[in-house]
């Protein structure tokens, strides 16, 4: 009887020490997802920025045609697929998570960026690409309403090839964020500024927000 219960002893040890150790493994492995996906993130970020400010360069400092700006296109496209993954780190780690949080303070610097650099290239070359500034929060009172006018905003945005939107959480710890909402007097989101003229809040009708587009 006792050898009996030595053994079983044993095996519930060993069985806890296998649990243990595939429980660590699940989780370094989850940990090395984690990082290189942020990893990925940042370096993208990185490239995106620094193409944005070189061209700004190229025509401010530099006097370079801006009409000629042969990478407009390609940054354009970088920056909205790194929206998507901000949208997707939100998704698998929170949208209260300390390192999302961080990479979407550096993507509202970028987005801004690259909106002074669009108004621009849209005075000095008759361009008329359309922005729209989408301010929204995931507070839990307005989350329903923003992640609705985020949908409606990404239909309008798949039927106008010319139409950039530049997404701002209000809730970030962002001293950039906060000058955006004074200077376009922001107070219940969500609320979509297009073209720096119309202000529509809950933004919720595609024909309205066309109407005014370009």
């Amino acid at each position: 009887m006792e050898q009996r219960k030595f053994e079983s002893k044993n095996r519930y040890l060993i069985s806890l020490i296998i649990g243990t150790l595939v429980f660590l493994l699940v989780f370094a492995i989850s940990y090395s997802v984690s990082y290189f996906e942020f990893q990925r993130v940042s370096n993208l970020q990185v490239g995106v920025g620094y193409d944005i400010f070189k061209d700004k360069l190229d025509y401010s400092f530099f006097k370079e045609d801006i009409c000629g700006t042969e990478s407009f296109e390609k940054v354009s496209q970088d920056l909205g697929f790194q929206g998507r993954i901000i949208d997707d780190l939100e998704r698998k780690f929170g949208k209260q998570d300390e390192d999302v949080l961080l990479r979407k303070q550096f993507y509202s610097l970028i987005e801004l960026e690259h909106f002074e650099f669009v108004k621009t290239y849209n005075e000095k070359c008759g361009n008329k690409i359309d922005t729209i500034l989408f301010f929204y929060s995931n507070n839990a009172s307005e989350i329903e309403d923003s992640e609705e006018a985020g949908r409606i905003l990404g239909v309008v945005s798949s039927r106008n090839d010319n139409l950039i939107i530049y997404s701002f959480d209000i809730d970030l710890d962002s001293d950039l964020v906060d000058k955006l909402e004074k200077n376009y007097n922001i107070t219940d989101p969500p609320v979509a500024v297009i073209n720096e003229k119309a202000k529509i809040e809950l933004p919720a009708n595609i024909q309205e927000i066309e109407r005014h587009l370009r």
